[in-house]
């Protein structure tokens, strides 16, 4: 059963992935910039680089060119603390934001078409077996959200 699952889940990603650097394709953003955009995306108040550079298990070094690059392309905007000037608190620019959206409507045409594939009877089936998954997860991922902005809270 894991397998299968396993399997389910990397066809999906190979999908959207394709999906993706369809949409990608124009641009000329690294991993890390790309990976910078969508910890961004998630947020909902802006992040100071060091925050940044630890969500992304990156090093300030190359957080920090991330965002450079990003800045300089009007996908990030870029500012100093007002507590403390040494502190650089970034976040998506609209342009940013629009372009993450793109990326996440271009894998939803992946599953879409997958999920098109499938019977009626199929779709209902998926969509029975997905339900407690989803449940769980959803309280599990609230869970160490929680605990991960706690501990972002105490670093600082």
């Amino acid at each position: 059963m894991t397998d299968d699952v396993v399997g389910f889940l990397s066809h999906l990603k190979k999908s959207g992935e394709a999906h993706i650097l369809g949409v990608a394709s124009g641009l000329d953003l690294s991993f890390s910039q790309l990976r910078a955009m969508f910890v961004l995306a998630d947020c909902e108040q802006e992040l100071a680089l060091h925050e940044l550079a630890g969500r992304l298990g990156a090093s300030m070094a190359t957080a920090g060119r991330a965002v450079q690059a990003l800045t300089r392309a009007g996908l990030v905007t870029r500012r100093e603390d007002q507590q403390d000037r040494r502190v650089k608190r970034v976040r998506l620019s609209e342009h940013g934001r629009a372009l993450v959206t793109g990326f996440v409507q271009a894998h939803r045409e992946a599953v879409r078409e997958c999920v098109e594939s499938l019977s009626d009877r199929e779709r209902e089936q998926l969509s029975e077996a997905l339900a407690p998954i989803l449940a769980r997860g959803d309280e599990r991922i609230s869970a160490i959200g929680c605990e991960a902005e706690q501990m972002g809270r105490g670093r600082l």
